[in-house]
């Protein structure tokens, strides 16, 4: 009779590790991509911008292309990149100077690094859970296989 509890025991803790501990160690993977595809979009924006601002490579401005609609470019020059436009989030835009945007590109960074370093922390203590329950499972089948002799 102690050995169906046990295989029983076994099953459920098979289905737990299967059911909820992979599947939330999934979804912290898919947090994390997302969270690191933002973090390189803003470290992307911030090198953009340092080249954009930067006098010896600029001396007189930028020259760019600006999409007009549908994919149809006009060209461009911006002679003052001391002020810039940047979307902050829903479409919203804010006129910052250079100090000011490499700050709040740095707050972002800053904030979604952390945002990646608890998700880390989070899959780290998930793979830990799952690692002692195969150690229980494994100590549960022992305990089995010892009864049997």
């Amino acid at each position: 009779m102690p050995e169906v509890n046990i295989d029983s025991t076994i099953g459920k803790y098979e289905q737990y590790i299967e059911n909820v501990l992979k599947e939330d160690l999934r979804i912290l993977y898919l947090k994390l991509q997302k969270i690191n595809a933002e973090l390189t979009d803003l470290i992307q924006q911030k090198h953009a911008l340092k080249v954009i601002v930067d006098k010896s490579v600029h001396p007189n401005g930028i020259k760019t292309q600006v999409n007009i609609g549908c994919n149809f470019f006009m060209e461009a020059s911006v002679a003052d990149t001391s002020k810039l436009l940047m979307n902050i989030g829903l479409n919203h835009y804010l006129e910052f100077s250079t100090d000011e945007a490499f700050k709040y590109l740095d707050a972002r960074i800053k904030v979604f690094e952390q945002k990646s370093e608890e998700i880390c922390n989070k899959a780290v203590e998930t793979k830990a859970h799952i690692k002692l329950m195969l150690i229980g499972i494994g100590e549960l089948e022992n305990q089995k296989n010892g009864k049997k002799s």
